[in-house]
């Protein structure tokens, strides 16, 4: 069920030409019989269509906003031990 929601979602324009290039890879080594090509092809295919992104492969990869603090994040305050 989670890899139909994947399928579904996030459809951009950059997929669509990630999914027609890999699609065209495929089948061009489909109609010209080569095995590397066909696996090049459905492994391109494959990772176009699951992923979000270009480079996100399964969402591990996000952006944080550091500047911004949150609630648990507090101010540390430092006091200076004496000096032998």
């Amino acid at each position: 069920m989670y890899l139909l929601e994947k399928l579904k979602s996030g459809w951009t324009t950059l997929k669509f030409i990630r999914v027609g290039l890999g699609i065209l890879i495929l089948s061009s080594s489909v109609v010209e019989g080569h095995l590397p090509g066909i696996i090049l092809g459905v492994v391109f295919t494959g990772i176009s269509l699951i992923t979000e992104g270009v480079c996100c492969f399964g969402g591990s990869c996000a952006t944080i906003n550091y500047s911004q603090k949150t609630a648990e994040q507090t101010e540390i305050e430092y006091e200076e031990l004496g000096t032998k």
